[in-house]
């Protein structure tokens, strides 16, 4: 497994080229993100949405102010997270190479197994609560996975268990070759602020399988 911890936001930009299963930008929360979340992570919501490059800021706040009261939209920390948002999906689009990317945010999470996405790349910020669990290929059994194995089969060693911090950006690869990662514990009951950037038709394919 070949894992990049960066401080640089460019080393995001080519990760489609780059043989890497997981790089992670490490970033420290604002230290005015506190009461903000605080009252954000009370709510019950899931938004859903696409944002294009050349509109990403506009996009993201048409979506996000239909879902929020004035009572977090009218925050002075509101607009410093919408910021954030639009800059990570428009690094996405690059990433991508596409000129939209589609947008998930929510407060509930419940992916309780070990799983690899089947998307061929995806980036995840946690805003707050903790961030994604994930193992390293030399701790996990991947044929107890694909066997359809509980999680105490799937890891071989519980001490290599690692988290995805908050605010750190993480982008991993889905598929064959794909990290494996699931909720943590403490996020299944109590919840989160956590975002998700998937590929530009992501949303219509879902929809499809739906119907």
């Amino acid at each position: 497994m070949s894992i990049l911890y960066t401080n640089n936001i460019k080393e995001l930009k080519n990760f489609a080229e780059k043989k890497n299963q997981l790089t992670i930008l490490n970033r420290k929360a604002p230290s005015n993100a506190i009461y903000f979340f605080d009252k954000l992570i009370k709510l019950n919501f899931t938004i859903i949405g696409e944002v294009y490059k050349s509109s990403a800021l506009s996009d993201v706040r048409c979506i996000l102010d239909q879902q929020f009261t004035k009572v977090i939209t009218n925050d002075p920390f509101y607009d410093f997270w919408l910021e954030d948002i639009s800059l990570l999906c428009k690094l996405f689009c690059d990433i991508e190479k596409s000129n939209y990317i589609s947008l998930w945010l929510g407060s509930k999470r419940g992916c309780q197994r070990y799983h690899i996405d089947d998307v061929p790349q995806r980036l995840l910020v946690t805003y707050a609560g903790q961030g994604t669990e994930w193992i390293p290929d030399e701790a996990a059994d991947r044929n107890a996975y694909y066997n359809g194995e509980p999680n105490e089969n799937i890891i071989r060693d519980k001490s290599a268990t690692k988290y995805i911090d908050k605010w750190d950006v993480a982008i991993f690869r889905g598929g064959s070759n794909g990290l494996l990662h699931k909720t943590p514990k403490t996020a299944l009951k109590t919840s989160s602020v956590l975002m998700r950037l998937d590929y530009s038709k992501y949303w219509d394919r879902i929809f499809k399988r739906i119907n």
